[in-house]
């Protein structure tokens, strides 16, 4: 039986099976667009249908086949438990207490994550990366709520629209941290009234929009280069682990050729280090095996 179960393990995770389940997850994208397009329904409606019947079956066997390989260490891959519970969703009942959650089987698209071993390390890096981004995000919102406060104040009374409350001022003030008409629509007509407000809106916005945001980008490309160092040393682990397991198949081998003459021998007479041998050779192979099975 786990026998079986390695063999079935590499099968499902073999090149050729990966890129068969990426090309249906791809082609049901598809499908779940077209199926919002009425023109596309009026013609090649029942196509489309059969193929988002068919195609959550063939996710079915792929997932009910890694459970089958891996047994309970299934659920402890994050990714075969987001799988698991997309094509759960997939089969919900077709009522409108269930519509909502039957538009979520759209998610099945992000199951080419956990199969392209590259997207799965840029998704590693961006959840790695989320508590020095959360403090970014932290001193970003306390900057952003000082200055609404300043502006309040300042331009409140005469530009309500901008500046009228807390909220709007902070409104206004992620619209200039984007740089998205920061011009035209805001610091201008702010100083037709008040020309020295350029000395609060320029630093805010080399503040914001150039220093703090590049900080996103240095944590994320510093946690890119970790998760990458991570996946070069886990190639090279798995080349070794393939090598090493190459050259235990071929010493079980040459060991089980010895144990099956020392076997024939065990109806003649046998002297005592002939006997040794047979035990250390019997241990040898119960130790082969022992290595063999996954930790």
């Amino acid at each position: 039986m786990e026998r079986f179960r390695e063999l079935l393990g590499n099968v499902v995770d073999s090149t050729p099976a990966q890129r068969v389940v990426v090309v249906v997850l791809l082609v049901n994208a598809a499908t779940l667009g077209l199926e919002t397009s009425p023109t596309i329904m009026a013609d090649y409606g029942q196509i489309v249908t059969l193929l988002n019947e068919v195609i959550p079956w063939i996710f079915v066997a792929e997932v009910g086949t890694r459970l089958v390989a891996r047994g309970p260490r299934f659920f402890r891959e994050g990714w075969n438990v987001f799988d698991f519970l997309i094509i759960t969703i997939s089969f919900m009942p077709s009522g409108q207490a269930f519509s909502a959650l039957r538009a979520l089987r759209v998610l099945r698209v992000l199951h080419v994550i956990s199969l392209v071993p590259r997207m799965r390390y840029v998704v590693a890096s961006l959840l790695r990366s989320l508590p020095q981004l959360g403090g970014i995000v932290a001193l970003l919102l306390i900057i952003n709520y000082i200055t609404a406060v300043i502006t309040t104040h300042l331009f409140g009374a005469d530009y309500d629209e901008l500046f009228g409350g807390v909220g709007a001022s902070m409104l206004t003030l992620f619209q200039l941290m984007t740089l998205e008409g920061w011009a035209a629509e805001v610091v201008r007509p702010v100083m037709e009234k008040y020309p020295y407000s350029i000395f609060l809106f320029i630093p805010y916005m080399l503040m914001t929009a150039f220093a703090i945001l590049n900080l996103f980008t240095a944590v994320l490309v510093d946690s890119m280069q970790v998760i990458q160092q991570n996946y070069t040393f886990e190639r090279t682990e798995q080349e070794f682990s393939q090598i090493v397991a190459q050259e235990l198949m071929s010493v079980k081998g040459d060991i089980r050729a010895l144990s099956d003459k020392v076997d024939h021998m065990q109806g003649h007479e046998m002297s005592e280090e002939m006997q040794a041998l047979s035990n250390e050779i019997k241990n040898l192979q119960y130790e082969l095996e022992r290595m063999r099975k996954p930790r």
